[in-house]
C-alpha cells in the first residue's frame, strides 16, 4: 500500500511540474508577442507597462546588489577576522595570525574583487549607452533625411560658402574672421604690432 501511494504521489508531483512549465511557456510567448516589442514601449495599459519595463530594463540593477555584497562580505571577514583573533588568545599563535590575516587581507582581497565587477558592469553600461545614442542618432538622421527636400535635375547643386578668412599681421595666420581674435597670438585684426 505505502509503494502505491508513493508512486501517486510522485505521479501528482511530475504532472503538477509539467503543468507549470507549460505554463511558464504560453505566459512567456504572451509577453514576447504582446508586451515586450520595443514599438509597444508607452502605449500599453499600466499593469502592461509595469511588466514591460519589468522585463526590459532601462537601469542596471546589479551594481547596487554587488554594493550590498561587498559591504555584507567585508562586515563578515572583519567580524568573523576579530572572533579568529581573540580565539587565538586561547588555541594558540596560529588562530592569532589568521585573524590577523583576515582582518587585513579579507577586506582589501574583497575590494579588489568588487572593483573587478564593477568595472564589468560599467563597461556594459557605457556600452549600452553608445548604443543608444547611436541608435538616437540613427533615428535623427532618417528624420531629417526624409524631411529634407529633394533637389531636382536640372537644379545645380547648392554652393556651400566658406566663411571669410583674415589674415593676421603679426604673426602672418590666417583665421576665420568669425574667431575675433588671431587663434595663435590674441591680437584683433585691425591691432598693429
Amino acid at each position: 500500500m505505502y509503494m502505491y501511494n508513493q508512486g501517486y504521489h510522485n505521479y501528482n508531483y511530475a504532472a503538477g511540474l509539467l503543468g507549470i512549465l507549460a505554463l511558464a511557456v504560453a505566459v512567456t510567448a504572451l509577453l514576447v508577442v504582446l508586451v515586450l516589442p520595443k514599438e509597444k514601449d508607452g502605449r500599453l495599459p499600466s499593469f502592461f507597462q509595469l511588466l514591460y519595463d519589468l522585463f526590459t530594463p532601462k537601469t542596471l540593477v546589479i551594481e547596487k546588489l554587488m554594493q550590498i555584497l561587498y559591504v555584507f562580505l567585508t562586515c563578515l571577514a572583519v567580524l568573523y577576522g576579530i572572533v579568529v583573533f581573540f580565539s587565538g588568545f586561547f588555541s594558540g599563535f596560529g588562530n592569532l595570525v589568521m585573524g590577523l590575516l583576515v582582518l587585513t587581507v579579507g577586506p582589501i582581497l574583497l575590494r579588489v574583487l568588487y572593483e573587478l565587477a564593477l568595472l564589468l558592469v560599467m563597461q556594459v553600461k557605457t556600452v549600452r549607452e553608445i548604443s543608444q545614442k547611436l541608435d538616437n542618432m540613427g533615428d535623427a538622421m532618417k528624420t531629417s533625411y526624409h524631411s529634407a527636400p529633394v533637389p531636382s535635375e536640372s537644379a545645380p547643386p547648392a554652393k556651400r560658402e566658406a566663411p571669410p578668412l583674415v589674415h593676421c599681421s603679426a604673426c602672418g595666420t590666417w583665421y576665420q574672421a568669425e574667431q575675433g581674435n588671431c587663434p595663435i597670438c590674441g591680437r584683433q585684426p585691425d591691432e598693429k604690432q
